[in-house]
C-alpha cells in the first residue's frame, strides 16, 4: 500500500510542476521558456492519465460505469470552465455575443474557453483506450490505437468542430498508450537519461519553437514520430524530477497543485486575465516581465482560497465527489 501510495505521490508533484508550467506558458506566450514549455507540457499529461489508468485499471469495472465515472470527473468541469471562459472573454473583450452565441460555442465545441479542447480530448481518448483494452488483447490495442491516429490524419482539422477536436484527439492517444504500457521504463532512474531527456527537450524548445509541439495540424509522420520522442522525454524528466521527496513547504505545494490541476487550469485565466486587463496587457505574447511576474503573484495567491471554497463545498465542479464523513463528524 505505501509503494502505491509514494508512486501517486510522485504523480502528483509532476502533475504540480506540469500545471504551474501550464500557468507560466498562459501569461507569457513567447519566448524560449514558453518554447520549451510547449515542447513537451500538454503530451504529459496524457502520458501521465495513460499511467494513472495503467496503476488503477478502473475501466475493468465495465466501460458503462467507466463511461460515466468519467462523464461525471470531465462533464461538469466543462460547464464550469465554459462559463469561466465567458466571463473572462467578457473581461478581456466586452460582450461580443448574446447568451445563444456563447450557448453555440459550448455546444458545438468551438469553445468560449479555448484551452477546453485538452479536457475534451483527454476524456475521448480515455473512453476509446478503455474499449480498446477492453475488446482487444494487449498488442491489437496498441496496433487499433495506431490505426485510429492514422484515421485521424484524414479528418479535417476546420471547418466542423467536432471532427477537428476527434482529429487532434487520436493525435494524443499514442501518449495515452505509452503511458499505460511503459510505465516499468518511465519509472526507471537512469541519471544519464534523466540529464539527456532534459537537455533533449530545452534544446528542442531554444531551437524549433512552439509550433513543433502543435499536434492540431495537418499529420506529418516524420515530424510527429519526433514530436513523440520528445513529449515522452519531457514527460520522464518531470516524472525522474518528481520521485524524490522535496522538502516542505514545496513537496506540499507540488503535490496540492498536482491533486488540484484540474481547479487551477479551469480557474487561473479568470484572474490573470483579470490583472492583465488592469496592467493594460492585452497581447499575452508580450508579456513585460515584471506584468507577467505581478499576474503569477495574484494567481499564487488566490489559487489556494479558490482551491479550498471548491474542495470543501463545491467539489463537483472539478469532478470530485463530498469527502465521506467519519462518525462524529
Amino acid at each position: 500500500m505505501s509503494e502505491r501510495k509514494n508512486r501517486l505521490d510522485y504523480i502528483d508533484r509532476a502533475k504540480g510542476i506540469l500545471i504551474i508550467l501550464v500557468v507560466i506558458g498562459h501569461i507569457w506566450q513567447s519566448g524560449p521558456v514558453f518554447n520549451t514549455i510547449y515542447v513537451f507540457h500538454m503530451p504529459a499529461f496524457f502520458v501521465i492519465s495513460g499511467l494513472l489508468l495503467g496503476i488503477t485499471r478502473s475501466y475493468r469495472k465495465g466501460f458503462g460505469s467507466f463511461f460515466l465515472r468519467r462523464l461525471y470527473a470531465f462533464g461538469i468541469p466543462f460547464v464550469f470552465i465554459e462559463l469561466l471562459g465567458v466571463l473572462t472573454d467578457i473581461i478581456r473583450n466586452g460582450v461580443t455575443l448574446n447568451w445563444k452565441g456563447y450557448l453555440f460555442n459550448t455546444l458545438s465545441l468551438r469553445y468560449n474557453d479555448h484551452n477546453l479542447w485538452f479536457i475534451v480530448s483527454l476524456f475521448l481518448v480515455e473512453l476509446i483506450f478503455a474499449a480498446l483494452a477492453l475488446l482487444l488483447r494487449k498488442k491489437w490495442a496498441v496496433c487499433a490505437a495506431a490505426a485510429a491516429l492514422l484515421f485521424s490524419s484524414f479528418l479535417p482539422l476546420g471547418g466542423i468542430p467536432v471532427l477537428s477536436t476527434l482529429a487532434s484527439s487520436m493525435k494524443y492517444l499514442p501518449y495515452f498508450v505509452v503511458g499505460f504500457y511503459g510505465r516499468e521504463l518511465l519509472e526507471q532512474r537512469r541519471i544519464w537519461l534523466i540529464c539527456l531527456s532534459g537537455a533533449a527537450v530545452l534544446a528542442a524548445g531554444l531551437f524549433f519553437g512552439p509550433k513543433f509541439a502543435d499536434l492540431r495540424i495537418p499529420f506529418q509522420p516524420l515530424k510527429y514520430l519526433i514530436q513523440i520522442c520528445y513529449g515522452v522525454l519531457g514527460t520522464y524528466f518531470v516524472l525522474q524530477i518528481s520521485q524524490p521527496q522535496p522538502p516542505e513547504p514545496f513537496n506540499r505545494i507540488l503535490s496540492g497543485a498536482g491533486r488540484n490541476s484540474i481547479i487551477i487550469f479551469g480557474t487561473h485565466h479568470i484572474i490573470y486575465a483579470a490583472v492583465a486587463v488592469l496592467l493594460g496587457i492585452s497581447d499575452f505574447g508580450t508579456t513585460p516581465l515584471w506584468a507577467g511576474l505581478i499576474m503569477l503573484a495574484v494567481v499564487v495567491v488566490l489559487e489556494p482560497p479558490i482551491i479550498y471554497i471548491i474542495n470543501r463545498w463545491l467539489p463537483f465542479l472539478a469532478g470530485k465527489h463530498y469527502p465521506k464523513r467519519t462518525a462524529g463528524n
